[in-house]
């Protein structure tokens, strides 16, 4: 994921597939260390996909984009919790995920994860139980996924522009998720422009809660004519869940 950030760099250090990364200054001191993991819980995984079928129920396609996807643990996660509780799962897939590091695209081609034990319990309470429908096991720290929940996600090496410049305009929802503080403030604008020329009435753009935080894109967002949907009832007002999924009007 890359948009011209001035005096950083991104590097990957993926040892058996790690999802780390390391954000680096020109004296290559580490500014920063983004980790992602399945269901990562900034969001109401379960909730989303319920959201996304009834906003989408009048649609017969709609096009997913993963953008900065990382390892794919995201993008995985959405697939599988759309096939474990959407009406109508192919609708969505498969899953358009991107990053701009060709090294860690490469190691997601492997699709082998690394997983703690409090990772796989959370995959299997997020999953009811039913994780090894969708992955097994590659030795005892290990899973990958299995070829139905692999051909739901496409993985290409591409920037954000480009990824939403290529995209139709129509039905879509764009995972844009915990990237945002990394870019220059007139990129940031930039993205969300192209985003919204590329959204309709029933697009979704989903962030999180990292880009709220170090970026304070809640209000970049409003500024450019996005408003916020309460997607999670249950965790209405709750910092964690609330300003993470966006629609233009």
């Amino acid at each position: 994921m890359n948009l011209n950030i001035p005096c950083i760099s991104y590097t990957s250090k993926i040892p058996f597939g790690a999802n780390t990364r390391e954000v680096r200054g020109l004296d290559n001191k580490v500014i920063h260390r983004n980790t992602t993991w399945f269901f990562r819980s900034d969001l109401v995984w379960d909730d989303l996909a319920a959201y996304m079928d009834e906003n989408f129920k009048n649609s017969k396609k709609v096009d997913v984009y993963s953008i900065g996807c990382s390892d794919g643990s995201e993008p995985y996660s959405l697939a599988t919790i759309l096939r474990l509780k959407s009406a109508n799962p192919a609708k969505f897939l498969p899953i358009m995920a991107s990053d701009y590091d060709s090294e860690i695209i490469k190691t997601v081609e492997n699709g082998v994860y690394p997983v703690t034990i409090g990772e796989r319990s959370a995959l299997i309470r997020n999953t009811g139980g039913r994780l090894y429908n969708y992955f097994e096991n590659d030795g005892p720290n290990f899973i990958k996924p299995k070829k139905n929940i692999k051909k739901d996600v496409n993985f290409s090496i591409s920037d954000a522009i480009s990824t939403v410049e290529e995209a139709k305009y129509g039905d879509n929802v764009f995972l844009c998720r915990n990237f945002w503080p990394y870019l220059r403030f007139n990129d940031r604008i930039k993205l969300i422009k192209r985003l919204k020329e590329k959204m309709n009435e029933n697009s979704l753009l989903v962030i999180g809660t990292y880009d709220r935080h170090a970026a304070m894109l809640d209000r970049t967002l409003q500024s450019q004519g996005f408003k916020n949907i309460e997607y999670a009832p249950e965790h209405s007002g709750t910092d964690m869940h609330y300003y993470t999924v966006w629609k233009k009007y």
